[in-house]
Order: C-alpha cells, then structure tokens, then sequence
C-alpha cells in the first residue's frame, strides 16, 4: 500500500509541488499528471479531483514562474546615485533566472495558449510591470527622454534573447571564452552597452 506523503486536506499543495519538482527534472514535453500522483504518492483519480488536465497544471505552474521571477526582480535595489548598476543587475536577474530554471522559463515563454486563466494574465501583467516600472526609474534618473515603455520592450528583448541564446546554443559561452568572460560576465558586458 502506497503511503500518502501529504497532510489531510492540503493534497493540492502536495500535488503543485509535486508537479514542480517534476519540471524541474524532465520539463514540460515529459510532463505527466500520471507520474505526478506516483511523486505525490496518491492515485491517478486523486489528481484529477483538483486538476482536470496537464494544461491545467502547466499554466498553474507557468504562473508560478512569474510570480518567482517578478519577485527576484523587485529584490534588485534601486539607486538614483547609480542607476546603470539597477539596470544590469535588473537584466542579469532575469538572465539568471532562465539559466537556472530552463524548464520553468520555456514552459512560460514558449507555450502558446489560446485562452489563459485570470492567474496566469495577472501573473504576467505584474512580472512586465516590474521592468516597465524599473526603466522608468532608470531613464528618469539618467535624465533621458525616451518612452519608458518602447525602453522596456527594448530591454526586454535584449535579455529574452540572450537567454534564449544561452538555452538553445553553446553560443554564448564559446564567445565568453574567446573574450575570456564566463557567460554571466559577458550578459553583464552585452547590459552595460545598452546603459
């Protein structure tokens, strides 16, 4: 007999965070909910009386990730004195992010949904918040003219695609060790051309 491994009356939790340790090690192409009641260590059925499909689960998941990446972003401190340090170290939390979460960053930036739930909307709205807010800060305090938000679009852009770079070629760190930087090192040299 299987022995539950979740405490009465908090089996969803269990299960979400069943389902998280389970991205982490396989991703989302590998992602059963079958393997998730084996981790949780309850029955098939039992999931399916919280979620009705994987889906479900992925966006629920996929929200979560924002939420963990907006919150990191908003650790980085803001210094009117030194605002170019904000905006690199801005950039280098969400690159750092995706290095260390590859799973979690391409279940939320490469699944098209047609339709999201109101969780994963918010979930996202409040992650780009943080960077729209964040340029503003830095264009404000350089004293520039530009459209904080073209300017986060921008910036976005810029560490999206280096991340990406990173995650789906060995580019990145062949030209880090050609211009003898570590890969973060060269993120951080691509941020500060952008200041």
């Amino acid at each position: 007999m299987r022995k539950n491994t979740y405490h009465h009356g908090d089996l969803k939790n269990s299960i979400i965070k069943s389902c998280h340790k389970l991205l982490q090690k396989k991703g989302m192409t590998d992602f059963s909910l079958r393997e998730v009641a084996h981790l949780s260590g309850v029955s098939h059925a039992a999931v399916y009386r919280h979620f009705q499909h994987k889906d479900e689960v992925l966006e629920i998941l996929s929200a979560i990730g924002f939420d963990r990446l907006a919150s990191l972003q908003k650790k980085v401190a803001k210094d009117k004195k030194n605002p170019d340090e904000y905006f690199v170290k801005l950039g280098l939390v969400y690159i750092q992010f995706a290095l260390k979460n590859p799973n979690y960053y391409k279940l939320m930036f490469q699944t098209k949904r047609e339709k999201e739930s109101k969780d994963l909307k918010r979930s996202k709205l409040k992650s780009y918040a943080v960077l729209v807010h964040g340029c503003r800060f830095f264009l404000k305090a350089k004293k520039r003219k530009e459209n904080h938000r073209s300017f986060a679009l921008m910036s976005w852009s810029l560490v999206h695609g280096f991340s990406n770079l990173s995650l789906e070629t060995n580019f990145p760190i062949s030209e880090g060790k050609r211009l003898n930087q570590t890969q973060i090192e060269l993120a951080e040299t691509m941020l500060r051309f952008a200041t």
